[in-house]
């Protein structure tokens, strides 16, 4: 399978797209109703096939069952980029959208780069129908987003998909720093740890929703990661990992989960421990980490920081 997502907020653009996806030879097209679509359009050439979907918001997805199939239709707008693109080659495919539908688990964390702060690993279960609300929402990586934007979208997706739809697994500094040891004691690194949130996420989820058969999460280091760390409900499941995962509505909903609570918690520690603790691991954060020192001692760090980041050596 091979997609594309491009924005299309002019309503002549869209009217004429649709018009020349018409117009293309050789395929045979059937309009579909679909929630917060302007249109659905469902294609089929020989054996193979074409969809494109264009949400109200001004989202334009694109998927075919081969890059070929998929080029009919992007090389209708010229020179637009697209906003993610992912193609059926194996490099390829391992970035951007999966040709998913039906409900799925979408997980990301937040943390994993600064030293301040715990590591918040959040899962998101979604459907057709909240995956449109969420993507018209205006949903997307947090990574492109303000921070007032993510408070504000993450109460919209605890709105639309209900908090049950929600986990949040939070490794507070210390806890994180006795699992990373305890990981790196067994011969495991960071993206072991990583897995087992992830799969923490996934299990819990399932729990309540048994029937999901399919998840997506980002990718970080060996596919085989995640899946060693699933226990019995979630062996069954199909799991999809890829990088830059968040072009898919599910991911993108709970990197914004996963970022607002991340966030919340770092005031939660800045205001305990009277410092500011600044995001990220830059000479700032060095700096604050040697105010937190010398208010309330060395030994006191694994209750704020990773320690395991080179800042603390360089302290």
């Amino acid at each position: 399978m091979s997609a594309a997502k491009y924005t299309l907020k002019n309503p002549v653009e869209r009217k004429r797209f649709k018009s020349a996806l018409g117009e293309l030879p050789g395929v045979t097209w059937q309009e579909k109703g679909e929630q917060y679509c302007d249109y659905r359009l469902d294609g089929k050439a020989g054996g193979n096939w074409l969809r494109a979907k264009q949400f109200s918001n001004g989202t334009l997805y694109l998927e075919a069952s081969d890059e070929t199939s998929l080029a009919l239709m992007t090389g209708l707008l010229g020179d637009k980029p697209a906003v993610s693109k992912s193609g059926s080659s194996s490099k390829a495919k391992s970035s951007g959208l999966i040709d998913i539908s039906g409900a799925y688990i979408g997980t990301d964390e937040s943390g994993k780069g600064d030293y301040f702060g715990p590591l918040v690993i959040a899962g998101v279960i979604v459907g057709d129908k909240t995956a449109a609300i969420l993507n018209e929402l205006g949903v997307c990586d947090s990574k492109a987003l303000s921070a007032k934007n993510i408070s504000t979208l993450a109460q919209q997706i605890f709105d639309t998909v209900g908090e049950n739809a929600i986990c949040v697994v939070e490794m507070g500094p210390k806890k994180y720093n006795e699992l990373y040891d305890r990981f790196k004691q067994s011969g495991k690194n960071l993206n072991h740890l990583l897995a087992w949130g992830h799969a923490t996420a996934i299990e819990t989820l399932l729990t309540r929703f048994p029937a999901c058969q399919q998840a997506i999460s980002d990718q970080f280091g060996n596919e085989r990661y995640i899946v060693s760390q699933l226990k019995e409900k979630g062996k069954g499941i199909t799991l999809h990992q890829t990088p830059r995962a968040e072009a898919n509505t599910g991911v993108a909903a709970a990197s914004i989960i996963a970022r607002n609570h991340f966030v919340k918690k770092m005031q939660s520690l800045s205001n305990r421990f009277g410092v500011d603790l600044p995001l990220g691991a830059n000479p700032r954060v060095k700096n604050q980490a040697r105010v937190f020192i010398e208010e309330h001692g060395r030994e006191a760090l694994c209750e704020v920081a990773k320690l395991h980041f080179k800042t603390t050596q360089e302290l």
